[in-house]
């Protein structure tokens, strides 16, 4: 019951945090499109545009990867794993499960490693602007974060899936 429970409450999490950095597609688009008329009409360049949307375009990737996971909606190779049964699905996700939480934990660690470092001595970006870039830098040790409990929650309902009575009757 214990697992359910932290199941749906990771799943709530990155819902929201999902729903929420899908938002960063508004100010995106005004900046790319002031961008332009700025440029090409006025010849009037922004120094800061650039710097902006390379960090919202990151975080709206990076905070997204948990809720992409919850809805099932990352790349993968249907050709090979598209017939299988739901449970022969799970076990094949369970097998290679290592591979994903090694490489994201790796990931994670050195996000945070690299966050903490760059609030430490307040990176900044390196333009001509010069905006902060550990804002950055803690928002993809979250997004990596996100997604690695999300992967938790996936190995222990796919574990659920393989081991359950119902779903080896139905194999």
């Amino acid at each position: 019951m214990k697992a359910e429970a932290f199941c749906r409450w990771v799943d709530t999490i990155n819902e929201k945090v999902g729903r929420a950095a899908s938002m960063l597609l508004i100010p995106l688009v005004i900046i790319v499109m002031l961008e332009v008329v700025l440029r090409y009409f006025f010849d009037r360049p922004t120094i800061w545009a650039w710097d902006v949307n390379i960090q919202l375009a990151g975080a709206l990737i990076l905070l997204a990867g948990g809720y992409t996971l919850l809805y099932k909606r990352h790349v993968i190779i249907d050709v090979v794993v598209g017939h299988f049964s739901p449970r022969a699905r799970a076990i094949t996700d369970l097998v290679t499960s290592p591979v994903f939480f090694i490489g994201y934990g790796v990931l994670l660690w050195l996000a945070i490693d690299e966050a903490r470092y760059s609030v430490q001595i307040r990176e900044l970006y390196s333009s001509v602007w010069s905006p902060p870039m550990y804002y950055f830098k803690v928002v993809m040790a979250v997004g990596f974060f996100l997604l690695l409990i999300q992967g938790v929650v996936k190995f222990i309902r796919d574990l659920s899936m393989a081991t359950s009575s119902e779903a080896r009757s139905k194999s």
